[in-house]
């Protein structure tokens, strides 16, 4: 059998390798079968709001399957103009074959089919939705089409990302209730029910003109696609900051929201760069390893934007001389990569509590717990002999792209809550893959939001 080095190791893949001892070549082969077909209707000829649940819908569902995604579209459809930022080609279909699509008039056999738009309910398919800032998926013969309002873009790409989660719980059999429940929350009012008024939430006008994005792997990448699907009038105003000093791996293609294989083995923040650029907007690189003795610069953005992935980071940053930092954590074990903790800074714990560091027996715990799986699961042998090698393998994380995508909604909406006096929140927790029609567990700070101080602003159409 080939030897499959750990480096390369999908961290889809690893779901079921750790779950149940199963090859990541036929892990693989079983992701790439599934791969759901997406369904467009014709209104998405001409709206910005469809446009971005339906690139998001595609590009997460092409990465976590593994696929070319079957997109069934009308001729108009795929002719019309792209009206949004996430791509820089001049049509939507060719947009979307950019990122893994494939067109198809048939049926794609027994596969579940995600329905965007004017598209008729049938079984076996999910209603894509949304209104203002609330979001909905669900099967389409119980989840009502939404009127869907564009008050805030990151509500359709919510909605994609969610039904692309549910799409992926289940084939990976993670949920028996998957793609058979309606889900329905609020991006602006987490904590309300989402049919309550409070909870479609307002019309927004501006961001912030510089946010520094620090980490541009799974989180830091969907928070770019995130920004970038917002409706700014001026994208040439906007000023993103990137800090990364890491190179572009194979496994980052799978879980990276903007990477190609072309961009390999480029730096990450050159390739996110260049794929700002081709859009239309300017960055600023900063390519340097963040430690505690890291400080702002006083041309700096104010606000920043974690994609870090230990608590380490998220202390030094917090202490780092930002007025703003906003943070998101994911699980990485096969049994919690779906979970997401959002917390914003300043917060009411000090930031030892609220981002702890392992102890000692922690460490020695964690150690204890690998060696336990590579000596008990068959299937790590085969990718690599050496016990090291299998350790190496074992503490890779379990990543999916969805799950970071719907994280990004969750933090670039407190951004902009924050930034146009909206509800803040201070923590907001929940399990992608166990969603429901329930409010999220999200800390209400205010109901109206001081300003940031310090912070000037670019305008977003309204």
């Amino acid at each position: 059998m080939t030897k499959q080095l750990p480096i390369d190791l999908s961290r889809i893949d690893k779901l079921l390798l750790d779950r149940d001892a199963m090859a990541p070549q036929q892990s693989r082969a079983l992701r790439e079968a599934s791969v759901p077909t997406v369904a467009v209707g014709d209104d998405c000829a001409v709206s910005e709001a469809l446009q971005v649940a339906l690139l998001t819908a595609v590009n997460l569902a092409h990465k976590s399957f593994s696929a070319l995604v079957p997109v069934q579209a009308s001729d108009g459809v795929w002719g019309a103009a792209c009206m949004t930022a996430l791509s820089a080609k001049s049509t939507l279909g060719e947009a979307l074959r950019e990122i893994g699509a494939v067109r198809e008039v048939a049926g794609h056999g027994q596969a579940l089919r995600l329905l965007i738009g004017d598209v008729q309910a049938e079984a076996r398919a999910l209603r894509v939705t949304f209104d203002g800032w609330r979001v909905g998926v669900g099967p389409a013969v119980s989840m009502a089409r939404l009127e869907e309002r564009p008050y805030c873009m990151l509500a359709p790409l919510a909605a994609a990302a969610v039904a692309v989660g549910e799409s992926f719980s289940a084939w990976a059999n993670i949920s028996v209730e998957a793609t058979r429940k309606n889900i329905a929350f609020s991006l602006w009012r987490p904590d309300l029910d989402f049919e309550l008024e409070e909870a479609l939430g307002e019309p927004v006008a501006e961001f912030p003109r510089k946010v520094e994005f620090f980490g541009l792997g799974h989180l830091g990448q969907a928070y770019v696609w995130a920004m970038v699907a917002l409706p700014f009038e001026d994208k040439s105003a906007l000023m993103p900051y990137l800090c990364d000093d890491d190179a572009v791996e194979p496994p980052n293609l799978e879980t990276g929201a903007l990477l190609r294989n072309e961009d390999l083995p480029g730096r990450k923040t050159r390739v996110v760069a260049e794929w700002l650029r081709q859009r239309g907007f300017d960055s600023r690189l900063v390519e340097r390893f963040i430690d505690e003795g890291y400080r702002r610069c006083s041309s700096e953005p104010t606000v920043a934007l974690s994609g870090f992935d230990n608590n380490e980071a998220r202390q030094w940053l917090a202490r780092a001389g930002f007025t703003a930092v906003f943070d998101s954590g994911l699980g990485g074990e096969a049994t919690n990569f779906d979970s997401i903790a959002v917390r914003a800074w300043p917060h009411s714990q000090s930031a030892d509590s609220l981002w702890p560091l392992e102890n000692q027996a922690q460490r020695e715990e964690r150690a204890a717990r690998q060696k336990r799986r590579t000596s008990s699961n068959p299937a790590y042998g085969d990718i690599v002999a050496d016990e090291c090698g299998k350790l190496l393998v074992a503490d890779k994380a379990v990543a999916v792209p969805f799950v970071g995508a719907v994280a990004a909604t969750l933090v670039l909406a407190e951004v902009l809550r924050r930034t146009n006096g909206g509800p803040v929140f201070s923590d907001c927790r929940l399990r992608v893959c166990s969603m429901s029609t329930d409010p999220l567990v999200a800390r209400l700070g205010d109901l109206k939001a001081a300003p940031i101080r310090g912070l000037e602003t670019v305008k977003l159409r309204c």
